[in-house]
């Protein structure tokens, strides 16, 4: 049992960004601009080896900027919540865009003192690209979706740890270059009594990758984190994925040339076309992927 915090606990905000120029300022200002004393938070963002603007750009902001040289937002996150004073940690991806109710809503849930961690809400930015528009097609509320999983976990794109609860599952593992969410998510459960809590209104609206090629990387990102997870923990029957197959990727090729098909005779609509040609990039991704990070796991955790 932990101690309940104040109606106002102190805040530290940490936000990592790898060659973020385009997403930093906005993503600052926002944050700036949230309803909370400033006397009980701060924002530090971390510099993961950027070789842009990024840091010259957050420096333009009342924010602390720290550096983490060893690329993975694992390290940068935990440089950055090895840098913070407060008691309760927060992580947000630089491509958020936060609401003025954000940061007074995450943090609510911690007044029960059997809260360790709280999932944010995760909407999207208004998608303006067919990679966009897969995006939020795919994911929904991805976050609802995380904290309702068995045992729960937190998609730290919008997330916020009390400090101790992080202490004692020794933050992030820097060998999770994916999936660091699930990971820290399953010790959480495993080495504490402490519980995860849903806040949907402290909503952070995300930014999607504007590109087919942005899009099927993450896709690789996300298949290889899976399979970092279940080489970690295959004494979990539950968190033993079903290894990708490839003829997963035929049925995707078969549908993707049903639905051009349809749409040459004038039966089909070009969102459908879309739909499957970006599913086929995911299959792809995952069998491709989910094996590479299967296969690298089982080095790591022999």
């Amino acid at each position: 049992m932990q101690r309940a915090l104040s109606s106002q606990p102190t805040v530290s905000i940490v936000i990592p960004a790898r060659n973020g120029e385009a997403t930093i300022a906005p993503c600052i200002e926002a944050v700036l601009a949230a309803d909370y004393p400033p006397e009980r938070r701060e924002v530090i963002v971390v510099d993961n080896a950027s070789t842009d603007r990024t840091p010259e750009l957050a420096s333009r902001h009342p924010v602390r900027v720290i550096r983490e040289p060893r690329p993975g937002v694992s390290r940068a996150r935990n440089a950055g919540a090895a840098a913070a004073r407060s008691e309760i940690l927060v992580f947000l991806d630089a491509d958020c865009i936060v609401e003025p109710t954000w940061l007074a809503e995450l943090v609510a849930p911690f007044a029960d003192p059997d809260v360790g961690c709280v999932a944010g809400g995760l909407e999207h930015l208004p998608p303006s690209t067919a990679a966009e528009r897969q995006a939020v097609r795919m994911l929904g509320d991805w976050q609802s979706f995380a904290v309702s999983s068995d045992p729960p976990y937190v998609v730290t794109a919008n997330a916020a740890f009390r400090r101790t609860a992080f202490d004692a599952v020794g933050g992030f593992d820097p060998r999770m270059r994916r999936a660091q969410d699930v990971d820290i998510g399953l010790r959480l459960h495993a080495r504490t009594d402490l519980r995860v809590a849903h806040a949907p209104a402290a909503i952070a609206r995300h930014r999607h990758h504007a590109s087919q090629r942005g899009f099927f990387r993450q896709q690789l990102g996300w298949a290889y984190g899976a399979g970092l997870v279940g080489a970690k923990y295959r004494h979990l029957p539950e968190r033993r994925p079903d290894p990708p197959r490839a003829r997963n990727i035929a049925r995707n090729i078969a549908g993707l040339a049903q639905t051009i098909l349809l749409r040459l005779r004038g039966r089909g609509r070009a969102e459908w076309v879309e739909e499957a040609w970006f599913g086929l990039l995911h299959q792809i991704a995952w069998w491709a992927g989910g094996w590479a990070g299967l296969i690298h796991g089982r080095l790591i955790w022999r």
